[in-house]
This record gives C-alpha cells, sequence and structure tokens, in this order.
C-alpha cells in the first residue's frame, strides 16, 4: 500500500486523510499558487503506529520513539525526498482537526526546519507524532473526546532571504480592506519565535506603509505582492485568511493558510477617546506598548512625570493612552508656583536630592536589584511567583518617582548653569555643554569590560580569527576555544547583560543576545577601548574651555564668581545621575521581563498560551490571576494582539488639542520688583523653555541632512543603520551610526564609532552628551536620517554646521573595498 501522497495530487477533500494544513497547501497548488513542492504522510499511518499502545499519553509517546516503521514507508520516503532533488525540507504537522474556523490550533504541535536525509526526516517525523500528546495540546483540546489525527507535510525548504505572515484582513476591527503584513529576514520562524523584530506594513488600496519595524526585509512594493497573495488566497477559500509566506531570490512563496479565528463580524475600528486639553505623543514610547507593558508602565509614568518640571515651570504632566498610543499632558503650572520653587531652590532641594542618590538611593537600589535577580524565579510556587511579580512592578513604581524627581533637580541644575553662562559671559546653550560629563557613570563598567574583552580575544590568534570568520559559530564554541575567554565574557554578560536596551518588555536582554554582545567585541578587535586614553583626550578638549571661561570670569564681581563656580560643581555632579539611575531602572524593567517570561512559559506548557511572548499581549492584573486558574487565554491573546497591530497601523497625530498659553505666572506687577530668588527662578525656566523649543535649522544642501550640530568636528565614514539593539552586532570600528535615537544602553557603541546622526534629540540629549564626551561629530534632530540613508552608504558629518552630506561616488567604491 502506497502510504505517502504527493502534494500535487491533494485537495480539500483530503483534510480527512492528511490533515487541513496539507490539503489546503495541495488545492493551493492545484489552482495555481506558487507552493514548495512535497508530499504527506497520512494519519493512518500515525495511527497504525500506535495500535496497542492504549491510552497511557506517555506510552504512547515512548511506543512513537520506538516501534518499528512500516518497512515499506523508509523505502517511500527516500524515494521521495531523492524525488524533490535531495535538499532540505520542513517537516509539519498537519492535524485533521488543525486550522479550522472555529479553533487554529495555531502553535500546538510540532513542526521541524531543515532536515536532511531519510534518517533525520524519521526521526522529525516521529516528533511532530509526539506532539499530539503533549500537556499542552491536551489543555487546549479539552472537551474533546476523539483521539488526534495527526498527519506531516513534508515539503522542500524555500531559502527564505524575507518571510512572515500576513492577514488579508484587519483581525481587530473587521476592515476587510486593510491587510496587515509581518516580515522578517530570513526563515519566519524567528518571527513566531518573537526572536527578532519585525517590520510591520498596512496595506489599504494597493498602497503599502511600514508603521513599525527597522524596515530591512521587504520593500514597499514586496510588502504589496504578499498583500496581494493573502487577498488572492482568501477570495479563494472563501473567507479571510492567515497566511505564511516567503521571499527567495525575489519569488514569493504560500507556505501556509488557515482562515483568521478572531474576525469581528460587525467591522468598527476601536474607538479612540481624546480627553479635553492638550497632548503630546511620547517621545519615549516610539511605538504602541502591547498591554502587559501598558498596565504597568502607563500608571507609572503619569504619576512619576509630574516632577519633570518641578523646579523649573512648575508644569506636572501626565500620561494617557490615546487609541493605543502613549501621548503626555499637561496644564499651565497654577499661580504662586514659581515662589514655591523659589523656597525649595533656597533651600537646596535639587542638589540635596542628586547627594542623596550618591549617599543613600544608588547603593540601596542597586542591592535590592542584586537580591531580586538572585532569586530563582523557575523554583517559585504559583502564588510565590505572582507575588514576585507584583513587588517587582511595585519597585518600578517606587523607584521611576525617584528617578523623576532626580531628572527634575538634574534639568534645574543643568539650566542654572546654562542661564549663568549666557548672563556672565553671552554663552549660548552649546558653548558650554562640552564640559559636561567626563566618561564616568554606571554604564562605563559596560563600556570598559566590552573593551577588556576585546584585548583578550586579540591577543589569541586563534580566537580572534574564529570571531572574525565567523561569530555566531566562535560563540558555540567558545570555551574550547578559550576558555579563559569563554569565563570572561560569561562574567560580562552577568554583570552587565541583565538590562532592557530600553523601556520595552519585549526586547531581549543582553544576556538573552550573547551573540550581539560577542559580535560587539569583535568590532574593537583592532583598537580596544582605553578608558584612560579617552579620558586624556576629553581633556585636551575641554581645558581650553575651561581657560576661556576663567578669563571671561575674572572680570565679574566675586559674588557671580562665586555663584558660577557653585552652579558648575552642582552641574558637575548631577552628570551620572542621567545614566546611574537609568542603568537601575532598566535592570528592574529586565527582572519585570524575566518574571513575565516566566509566567508566559508555565501558561505555554499548559496549553493556555501558544508561547510564553503571548503574556505580553495579556493585562498583567489577568496574567498574575491566570497562575491561580485555568482559563484558556487564546482567545483574549489574539485579541491584544489584534489591537497592538491596530494601533500600529493607525497612529495618531504627534498634538491633540490646543496648546496652553503658557504657564500662569505670578501675578505681579513688574517682575524686577520680585525677590531675587523668584527671579532667579523665573530666568532658569526661561532658559529651559527656550531650550526645548529650539528647533534645527532648515536643510542646507540639496545633496544632504540638516539638523542640530550637537558634536563639533567633521567626519565620513560608512552609515550603518541601526533601530533597536539587536542591530548593535553590525556596528564596526569607523561606523556613522545612524538612529532613531539613543539610550543610556546604546553607550557600548561609542568607542566604535566615528560619528553619530540621530532622527531626534536636542543640545541635550542622551545621544549628544555621549557624542560630546567621546570626540564623535554629531548632528542630530535631523527628523529622518534613518528613512533617507542607506546602510552602507559613505556620509559625511559636520557636527558644528548640522549638516550629513551623502557622498554618492565613494559610496559604492567603499562599500566594494570592504566587502569584497
Amino acid at each position: 500500500m502506497a502510504d505517502l501522497i504527493q502534494l500535487a495530487r491533494l485537495r480539500l477533500d483530503d483534510s480527512d486523510r492528511v490533515g487541513r494544513k496539507a490539503a489546503v497547501l495541495g488545492e493551493a497548488r492545484h489552482v495555481g499558487f506558487r507552493v514548495p513542492d512535497g508530499f504527506a504522510v497520512p494519519w493512518q499511518v500515525f495511527a497504525d503506529v500506535l495500535d496497542g499502545a492504549g491510552d497511557d499519553p506517555r506510552a504512547a509517546v515512548q511506543r512513537i520513539r520506538t516501534a518499528p516503521l512500516p518497512p515499506a514507508l523508509r523505502k517511500e520516503l527516500s524515494a521521495a525526498l531523492d524525488a524533490l532533488g535531495g535538499v532540505p525540507v520542513a517537516v509539519r504537522s498537519s492535524g485533521v482537526e488543525e486550522d479550522l474556523a472555529a479553533r487554529s490550533f495555531a502553535g500546538q504541535y510540532d513542526s521541524v526546519l531543515k532536515v536532511v536525509g531519510v534518517d533525520a526526516v524519521i526521526k522529525a517525523l516521529r516528533q511532530c507524532w509526539a506532539s499530539a500528546f503533549s500537556d499542552h495540546l491536551a489543555a487546549y483540546r479539552s472537551g474533546v473526546d476523539t483521539p488526534a489525527q495527526v498527519g506531516v507535510l513534508i515539503q522542500a525548504m524555500v531559502p527564505a532571504t524575507a518571510a512572515g505572515v500576513a492577514f488579508s484582513a484587519n483581525p481587530v476591527t473587521g476592515d476587510r480592506d486593510e491587510t496587515l503584513v509581518s516580515a522578517v529576514t530570513g526563515l519566519g520562524d524567528r518571527l513566531m519565535a518573537g526572536e527578532s523584530d519585525a517590520d510591520e506594513w498596512s496595506v489599504r488600496d494597493g498602497t503599502a506603509r511600514l508603521v513599525s519595524g527597522p524596515g530591512k526585509a521587504l520593500t514597499a512594493a514586496q510588502a504589496g505582492e504578499v498583500a496581494q497573495l493573502a487577498d488572492r488566497v482568501a477570495e479563494q477559500f472563501g473567507t479571510p485568511q492567515d497566511v505564511e509566506w516567503a521571499f527567495s531570490d525575489g519569488t514569493l512563496w504560500l507556505l501556509q493558510a488557515r482562515p483568521i479565528t478572531t474576525l469581528a463580524d460587525d467591522p468598527a475600528p476601536p474607538a479612540v477617546e481624546v480627553p479635553p486639553g492638550f497632548h503630546v505623543r511620547d517621545p519615549r514610547s516610539p511605538a504602541p506598548r502591547p498591554r502587559l507593558e501598558s498596565t504597568v508602565y502607563l500608571p507609572v509614568l503619569s504619576a512619576s512625570a509630574r516632577h519633570l518640571f518641578a523646579f523649573t515651570t512648575g508644569v506636572a504632566l501626565t500620561a494617557t493612552d490615546i487609541g493605543g498610543w502613549v501621548y503626555l499632558n499637561s496644564g499651565p503650572a497654577d499661580a504662586g508656583s514659581t515662589r514655591r520653587i523659589a523656597e525649595r531652590v533656597a533651600e537646596g532641594e535639587p542638589l540635596a536630592l542628586v547627594e542623596r542618590w550618591e549617599s543613600g538611593w544608588k547603593p540601596a537600589y542597586a542591592a535590592r536589584i542584586g537580591q531580586l535577580r538572585q532569586r530563582d524565579i523557575r523554583a517559585l510556587p504559583e502564588p510565590a511567583l505572582a507575588a514576585h511579580t507584583e513587588e517587582v512592578a511595585a519597585f518600578f513604581a517606587e523607584f521611576h518617582d525617584v528617578y523623576f524627581r532626580l531628572a527634575g533637580a538634574a534639568m534645574f541644575l543643568s539650566a542654572q548653569l546654562g542661564m549663568l553662562a549666557q548672563q556672565y559671559l553671552d554663552w549660548p546653550p552649546g558653548d558650554l555643554l562640552p564640559l559636561r560629563g567626563g566618561l564616568a557613570g554606571a554604564h562605563m563598567g559596560a563600556v570598559i569590560g566590552l573593551g577588556d574583552l576585546a584585548r583578550q580575544a586579540a591577543a589569541d590568534p586563534v580566537l580572534r580569527a574564529e570571531l572574525e570568520r565567523d561569530t555566531a559559530g566562535a560563540l558555540e564554541r567558545l570555551h574550547s576555544l578559550n576558555p579563559h575567554f569563554a569565563e570572561a565574557f560569561e562574567t560580562y554578560l552577568d554583570e552587565h547583560g541583565h538590562r532592557s536596551p530600553g523601556f520595552d518588555l519585549t526586547e531581549p536582554t543582553f544576556a538573552e543576545r550573547p551573540a550581539v554582545v560577542l559580535a560587539m567585541v569583535t568590532a574593537q578587535l583592532d583598537e580596544h577601548f582605553d578608558p584612560e586614553e579617552r579620558r586624556a583626550a576629553l581633556a585636551r578638549r575641554v581645558n581650553p574651555l575651561r581657560a576661556e571661561l576663567e578669563r571671561g570670569l575674572a572680570s565679574r564681581p566675586a559674588t557671580e564668581r562665586q555663584a558660577f563656580a557653585a552652579a558648575l560643581a552642582a552641574a558637575e555632579l548631577s552628570t551620572p545621575v542621567r545614566d546611574e539611575k537609568s542603568h537601575l531602572a532598566v535592570s528592574v524593567w529586565a527582572l519585570l521581563r524575566y518574571a513575565a517570561l516566566e509566567i508566559g512559559a508555565r501558561l505555554a506548557a499548559a496549553g493556555r498560551l501558544d508561547r510564553q511572548e503571548d503574556i505580553f499581549h495579556l493585562p498583567l492584573d489577568q496574567a498574575l490571576a491566570a497562575l491561580g486558574n485555568s482559563a484558556d487565554l487564546h482567545q483574549e491573546v489574539r485579541l491584544g494582539r489584534a489591537r497592538h497591530q491596530w494601533a500600529l497601523a493607525h497612529p495618531g497625530p504627534r498634538f491633540y488639542g490646543t496648546p496652553t498659553a503658557g504657564p500662569a505666572q505670578d501675578p505681579d506687577p513688574d517682575p524686577s520688583e520680585l525677590p531675587a530668588d523668584v527671579r532667579h527662578v523665573r530666568d532658569v525656566a526661561g532658559w529651559t523653555t527656550r531650550q526645548m523649543q529650539m528647533a534645527p535649522p532648515q536643510t542646507p544642501h540639496t545633496d544632504g541632512l540638516g539638523g542640530l550640530g550637537a558634536a563639533a568636528g567633521r567626519t565620513t565614514g560608512l552609515a550603518r543603520i541601526v533601530r533597536g539593539p539587536g542591530d548593535f552586532g553590525r556596528v564596526r570600528k569607523g561606523d556613522v551610526l545612524v538612529c532613531p535615537e539613543t539610550t543610556a544602553q546604546w553607550a557600548v557603541l561609542f568607542p566604535s564609532l566615528a560619528g553619530l546622526v540621530a532622527d531626534g534629540g536636542s543640545l541635550l540629549s542622551h545621544p549628544a552628551i555621549l557624542a560630546r564626551e567621546y570626540g564623535i561629530p554629531a548632528v542630530v534632530a535631523t527628523g529622518n536620517a534613518t528613512a533617507v540613508l542607506r546602510d552602507g552608504d559613505l556620509v559625511e558629518v559636520d557636527g558644528t554646521a548640522g549638516t550629513v552630506r551623502l557622498n554618492a561616488f565613494l559610496t559604492a567604491r567603499r562599500t566594494e573595498q570592504r566587502h569584497g
């Protein structure tokens, strides 16, 4: 009896023989869709192998693993694989119950990719069969009395250059006119496993728009082609479809199709309610946040952001969710607030907060983080895990209150120094800024440690050669290549890797991405970071400015010199706090990520989630409650994910409402009659407001970009487009970093850079400050550098003039020399 059925012979009517997945693809291939060739193993073969195993799942799995297969099956498998050309194949479960309109069974059965040879195929075949007896599938099939019927589909692997999924209709709104496309470079299993940042496209009326992600996997035209494929599949099968696809050498392939099980019957977009007032989209939230993150972050931000202008304008910020995006809003400061601020300043509160950080808060919080990190959350019973997660979330709220109080204090101390420099010396803000900083703060440990690792690796010729040849491969063999380096690398990850790159729970920490860290080590093999050399170079740049400052102050009254010296000392004391508080904040955030993933892992093992990362699409209270009940969460996760995708595809405007006229002023008829301390606070607040409103100049050249010159000097280098930490490993010595913005966690890149260009930022922004400390020419606030420039472009950065020029002629030559 022939056990295998060629894919070309399968039709929808064969679903009860080979499973829905195989039958759908057979039908799609028959009507003309481009589907990889292959064959199916009917579920009856699975049943024959199980015959006599009884009802015990463990006995069934043991029989699947050890029972001999029908003698003819191996021969048929070998012949069928030869007919495919001996290429690697995908071995995918195809359950009879799978991909139905009511229940998708998505992710419930196993699949194995890149399988080569008949022995490996048989092993993968057994794995797919055994997945029918997993605990999570049993929970998913709860209430179904009939045994699982598992066919297996075996297809030639598509050597994908890009892959992903597409919804032919918006699964949240039910809008049949909008197609959503998710794409990653390489194989699509990286997308399903949450291992890669995806490009998210919205396609409507044939127009594709990138709404999120690095934009590296597809062009707009290709996204449109994928959308057309999804629409044609939906038309063929008579219902909106969730399809998997892949591009290979420019050819688009259909890999799977199933109905969208959560599609609303009555299409209606979510209501976007805009509260009264003026709302500005939060610059620290460049994308909508998934539900778990939003339920923690938004209340904390709203409660703590009121401290940001506590010593300057007195305006109290709050935060709200509008259409899935975080917006900041505020009303005018109440009359009399300046007098109250002046009293607090006179008592020395801003400086006292900074000093308290150094002597009390910082060591206490660091110790607390260390204790929480040492807790073995995998060993905690469910109630203790829930309590641990609540403790971490409460800690994050407590820490963020201190975080913003320090931010408000540092803002005042910095603005006070800038205002005095302008009053006493007529120095503009940019002239004084290079005096700030000194390559100090918590981030320096990670930067110096990376340089030390590079120094060790460079000293070992064998290890160095392996890193330069294949960093990923070297990671797998570190202990055999150099045990001492491997131990040092693990120590580095333990000390510096358990921080989130930003306030994004879905973003893996560096400890979860060792290959990225090792790639950053490789980038420094030829020139390791030397902190003393860099500090000496910084001193050579700063000392002439200090001398000029002293000459300018020499003619001023003694009281002014004293006031300026005190302001400079206070501002310098507050400078390291910027990165230190951020360092600890994202360390707490990483603890919350780890706790959430542990909850997700347990729920996925129980079959209540498809994968552990689905936990991010549940609100925190529901995720915690799930540890104490047995509710199925698939529908809730699909709703949360779909709402998130809708928000990605429908970003709101930058502003809602009309700006207020400005802070209410004290009712004094003549500011000159105000007490000196009140005038001082008003002057500092005015200086702050002017700097925040400073706009970059218009683009001065038609062959480049314009922005704010944030760090003086000129440089030329290859543009390296880096949208997030997942791209850190691509940066090489001498590159020009082109990015949306940076956080303190990006500091590890700066020793390798020749220059920096940022979409956002200001003279006081993080990338600007770090660029000045490292002596790297920088232009910020370009608006769209990451969209205009391409990876590998040769660019000329003028951090004095605030311009970025593309050297089109040299770009191709430089790229050829580098890669050829």
